[in-house]
């Protein structure tokens, strides 16, 4: 899963703010250019397991979050859906 913010020092708060809230690990990637929406942008990537409780997280901390995505594979690429 993929959650697109709009900074990397948000990126970095939030991934470090989901490993210590609830002790799964989170990486900061650049946003693939597949779901860039233009300018600048850095997701969150985190087990789909974790789901709620990165919502969880975000809302306990009002991290500003563009949008949540699931990853998929698909003849060797990567593709993206955006959740509600």
């Amino acid at each position: 899963m993929l959650l697109t913010i709009g900074s990397v020092t948000t990126a970095m708060r939030l991934a470090r703010l989901l490993e210590l809230e609830t002790g799964h690990p989170a990486e900061i990637v650049h946003t693939p250019s597949a779901i860039n929406k233009g300018g600048c942008s850095y997701s969150v990537r985190f087990s789909e397991q974790y789901l709620e409780a990165v919502r969880s997280v975000v809302k306990k901390y009002k991290v500003p979050v563009r949008k949540y995505y699931s990853e998929a594979f698909a003849e060797g690429k990567r593709v993206y859906n955006a959740l509600s």
